[in-house]
């Protein structure tokens, strides 16, 4: 068992402190920005297109899980407290929201630049992978998001959590490591699948391989995680709910049609691509 007594913050000057979370957030869209260019080199994509992909991924990412989490697990807290809902550096981000969000940043994107919704969401789907175990790392420093009480060996003590009965700390589930395992299994299985079969899997399949795996996962490690539900009779908690949709729909998209496209008789398949950018 383990004891976590980690401060947030990393240092601080004057009044302007480096927290982990923010640290973790600023590396995980470094991290992004080179898998997104590798990833679009390979697929022969213009990479002078990453960078305005990547600035409209940021602000999808703020917006869209920060009004996940104020929405979905936090809205009658935050309706009494409306001037921290912007405050997302305190922590509080809602991977649903975000994928949500994403979703419909991408949509917009392309409309903008000459490239396909399912070119993007495969780009995207890898290093959003391994970014998800960034953000549940600064949900483990900041003492959020904790898994439920239990006695496994492995079991953590955070005594900067504030217990909702007003106790003492007790071991919990460390909900955020579990979270973090999800992201690198995920981030492996798709590189891997990319790597040995890009050249033969349907466009999207990356996207529709990332939302099956990584929210099927995450049903699992909910039922370690602190209840969070619109009724506490109801059998499953609000991130159970959240993701039944995202398994569903991927799950029809990636098996329903299929995952391997036939090659053509020249070779590899042709990617969609122009050098202009729509007007």
């Amino acid at each position: 068992m383990f004891v976590q007594n980690i401060s947030p913050v990393i240092v601080t000057f004057g009044r302007f402190s480096i927290r982990y979370y923010s640290l973790l957030f600023a590396c995980l869209f470094l991290l992004g920005l080179f898998l997104t260019n590798r990833v679009f080199k390979q697929n022969n994509i213009d990479t002078d297109y990453v960078y305005p992909l990547f600035i409209t991924v940021f602000i999808c990412v703020l917006v869209g899980a920060r009004l996940g989490h104020v929405f979905f697990y936090r809205s009658k807290y935050f309706l009494a407290h409306p001037a921290e809902i912007l405050m997302f550096w305190k922590g509080g981000l809602s991977s649903h929201g975000a994928a949500i969000a994403i979703l419909i940043g991408v949509f917009v994107y392309t409309r903008m630049y000459p490239v396909t919704f399912y070119q993007i969401g495969d780009a995207l789907a890898i290093p959003v992978s391994i970014a998800t175990s960034f953000v549940r790392l600064g949900n483990f420093f900041n003492s959020e998001i904790v898994g439920r009480k239990t006695s496994v060996p492995w079991a953590v003590k955070f005594l900067r959590y504030a217990e909702p009965d007003g106790g003492p700390p007790v071991f919990r589930h460390p909900s955020q490591l579990y979270e973090v395992a999800i992201g690198i299994i995920v981030f492996v299985t798709l590189w891997t699948v990319f790597k040995r079969k890009k050249d033969r899997l349907k466009d999207g399949c990356i996207m529709y391989l990332f939302l099956f795996l990584y929210f099927s996962l995450r049903f699992l490690v909910e039922f370690t995680k602190e209840f969070h539900t619109l009724d506490p009779n109801m059998p499953l908690n609000m991130g159970q709910y959240l993701s039944i949709p995202f398994v569903i729909f991927s799950a029809f998209m990636l098996f329903g049609r299929g995952m391997i496209e036939e090659k053509p008789a020249s070779g590899s398949r042709p990617k969609p691509y122009k050098k202009t950018r729509k007007k």
